[in-house]
């Protein structure tokens, strides 16, 4: 029996023994809409996540603290979307995938780094809740969506420092996010009612502890994951720039080297202990990699873990797309077309323990952390062994040649037949 031969190949397997569901794997792909996403192939997805749209309050969206804030035409707590245009014009570009691609679903994601300032207060206002979930329906209809994603980061402590005289979190954020999730939920299996259609309502969660618990408990996400589809888990952003010391990016494993225990298993294996599904995550894959500037070589030699000076000042937030690695020459391919060898003086590293490439140049000391076809086809493998809804990936454009896309595709086929 299939089934059997699956459960033993799991328990075989290091990092999660979970019984595989035999559900279709959801392939989700973040869309950034003021990028032209030239990578976006719909083949090798089953969901695109369009960001962001935007909350309106008191006429306005957008966040202060980084942004000039934009008018908009809505009452406090709807959804809008950032730039109508602009979106309108990639909205109907997606419509028109969607109709040479039946299987393909469309979600508008709200919120995002920089535009999760007005959840706690759509969250702490019933009338707000209300019309943050009736304009989901609104906006659902008028522009095809097949859903809704909030990406709120973070519940109880706000990713981006709040602006003067207002007010990014409060203690009840948690609690609150579920009662604008259930809210969400009962709109639109109403307006689903009405026509016959399925609107799903996912998440993207963060990936530190004290995103999921609230104090000592995590009910309230196992209350959250059941009103939901799947849980969209940003397992990445492990180590960044924010820190003074080269860290691996994503890293997959331990590795008993690296001074802080995070990485993709940890943070899976800590959900699944609390009763969360393995059916209702789906594995966050990073396309894009961080860069720091004056990393000391090390005792390997390597840089890795090792003090830097600073953040890359090139490119913008030291952030590099895998497709600028590969098109800007830090990459190479090997005898099989993979990229497996460094350019421009680096030299490509690959952590056995962390299951993650790096990158290190001598000369210049820069060190980037990023994650390639190997890596991707390893985590992609995880979650297929540990049962997880599937993958996603932040995001479409930063792979604009579809190498990291087509491992995904690959590794988690469409449908997974029941024998």
């Amino acid at each position: 029996m299939i089934r059997i031969a699956v459960l033993s190949l799991a328990a075989l397997l290091p990092g999660c023994a979970t019984p595989p569901d035999l559900l279709r794997p959801e392939i989700v792909g973040y869309y950034a809409g003021w990028k032209d996403a030239v990578g976006l192939d719909a083949r090798r997805l089953t969901v695109i996540n369009y960001a962001f749209l935007d909350i309106c309050w008191q006429g306005r969206h957008g966040n202060p603290s980084v942004e000039r804030e934009a008018p908009c035409d809505a009452p406090d707590g709807a959804m809008v979307l950032d730039d109508p245009v602009r979106d309108a014009a990639n909205l109907a570009r997606l419509a028109a995938l969607k109709r040479t691609h039946p299987g393909l679903k469309v979600m508008a994601s709200v919120g995002g780094w920089t535009r999760s300032n007005r959840f706690s207060d759509t969250a702490a206002d019933p009338r707000a809740r209300a019309r943050f979930s009736d304009s989901a329906v609104v906006l659902a209809r008028t522009h095809g969506f097949d859903g809704i994603d909030i990406d709120w980061e973070y519940p109880g402590s706000t990713g981006v420092p709040c602006a003067a005289g207002f007010t990014c979190e409060r203690p009840a954020d948690k609690r609150n996010f579920v009662a604008l999730a259930r809210e969400l939920r009962t709109a639109l299996d109403a307006a689903g009612a009405a026509t016959g259609k399925r609107y799903l309502a996912t998440i993207a969660a963060g990936n530190a502890r004290d995103f999921l618990f609230d104090g000592d408990s995590s009910a309230w996400m196992v209350e959250l994951a059941a009103l939901l589809d799947w849980v969209n888990l940003m397992t990445y952003d492990y180590h960044g720039t924010w820190e003074s010391r080269a860290g691996l990016l994503a890293p997959l494993h331990r590795d008993p080297a690296d001074p802080e225990p995070v990485n993709v298993d940890a943070t899976v294996t800590l959900w699944l202990q609390q009763g969360i599904p393995a059916r209702s995550l789906v594995l966050g894959l990073p396309f894009y990699g961080k860069g720091w500037a004056g990393c000391a070589p090390g005792p390997a030699g390597d840089g890795l873990y090792q003090a830097c000076a600073a953040p890359l000042a090139d490119p913008p937030e030291a952030t590099f797309a895998f497709a600028q690695l590969t098109e800007g020459g830090y990459l190479g391919r090997d005898a099989a077309g993979a990229f497996t060898s460094g350019g421009r003086g680096f030299t490509r590293h690959w952590n056995a323990a962390a299951g993650v490439p790096y990158l290190y140049n001598p000369a210049t000391r820069v060190f980037i952390t990023y994650d390639d076809e190997r890596s991707v086809r390893e985590k992609v493998a995880y979650a297929a062994r540990c049962g997880l809804r599937g993958a996603m990936y932040w995001e479409v454009d930063a792979d604009r040649g579809g190498v990291l896309a087509e491992v995904v595709s690959s590794g988690l086929p469409r449908r997974w037949e029941r024998r």
